[in-house]
């Protein structure tokens, strides 16, 4: 690829400006997808002060004209995605000097769809949910802590998947959310609730999940191998499982947790800026 080498470079920019290593990922990604459209597309193009906003323009017509092998074009959110990646680029591009121009001002994003809302959980479901799980085992305790802990704060799923031990302050009834999202780090409030099951799952369950380990990896949450969880491990071997053992006939995942918590605080006019 003729562009590769300021790849690197954007790379570079965006982890010195504190970007997650999630959208440092994404964005170098997106980056590189564009200038390998450049490549098989525009091969004359040998400097990027020479591509054109006609050039973005045709992108954009690209990547709303898209089609899988499956027949499917990809979603307006990630073709706003992609373009916000692009427009990042060269925001990088000309403030390091490397282009005068900016060839994205022409962009227009697409309008995203509207989420359905039915699978929106009520305070009722919510409820149903914590009380679905059976405390009468470890994974049970373990699996309604989690669940109380993502009902308490709204915390994000990549974040309680990297909670230490630590950073659960079950006296003050708060939690400390280290680089979250935008390497940002913040100071939760739990309440008693969560506080009292947490503290259930680490006198009762969290050594079960220990067992036959050598060294402990100081996650919080583990799963039954005294393995950290992940985005995907979490909502397979403990949302699925809590799911079975309720009516609700909704696709239930973490995230829904997080979403039920902010609609909620929402419809009872609560700040939820934090």
């Amino acid at each position: 690829m003729k562009f590769e080498k300021y790849l690197n470079s954007f790379k570079e920019y965006l982890e010195s400006n504190k970007f997650s290593e999630r959208t440092v990922e994404t964005y170098c990604s997106y980056a590189k997808q564009f200038l390998s459209f450049i490549d098989e597309y525009y091969q004359r193009i040998t400097s990027l002060e020479k591509i054109t906003k006609d050039i973005v323009l045709d992108y954009q017509n690209y990547l709303t004209n898209y089609k899988n092998e499956k027949g499917e074009s990809l979603a307006n959110k990630t073709q706003s995605l992609k373009l916000r990646a692009l427009k990042k680029l060269f925001f990088f591009l000309i403030r390091k000097d490397l282009i005068l121009k900016d060839p994205t001002t022409i962009i227009t994003f697409p309008k995203e769809e509207q989420r359905l809302t039915r699978n929106i959980l009520s305070e009722k479901e919510v409820f149903e949910l914590l009380d679905s799980t059976k405390l009468r085992d470890p994974i049970g305790i373990r699996n309604r802590a989690i669940l109380e802990m993502f009902y308490a704060c709204g915390i994000r799923t990549s974040e309680l998947c990297n909670l230490r031990v630590h950073d659960v302050d079950l006296k003050e009834q708060t939690v400390t959310i280290v680089k979250g999202k935008g390497n940002k780090s913040r100071l939760l409030p739990i309440g008693q609730y969560a506080s009292f099951y947490i503290q259930q799952y680490l006198e009762k369950a969290r050594k079960y999940m220990l067992k036959g380990k050598m060294n402990d990896p100081g996650y919080l949450f583990l799963s039954q191998r005294g393995n950290p969880f992940n985005k995907s491990t979490i909502n397979k071997t403990v949302m699925k499982t809590v799911c079975r053992n309720t009516n609700l006939n909704k696709s239930i995942s973490c995230y829904s947790m997080r979403h039920a918590v902010a609609t909620h605080l929402l419809r009872n006019k609560v700040d939820i800026m934090y």
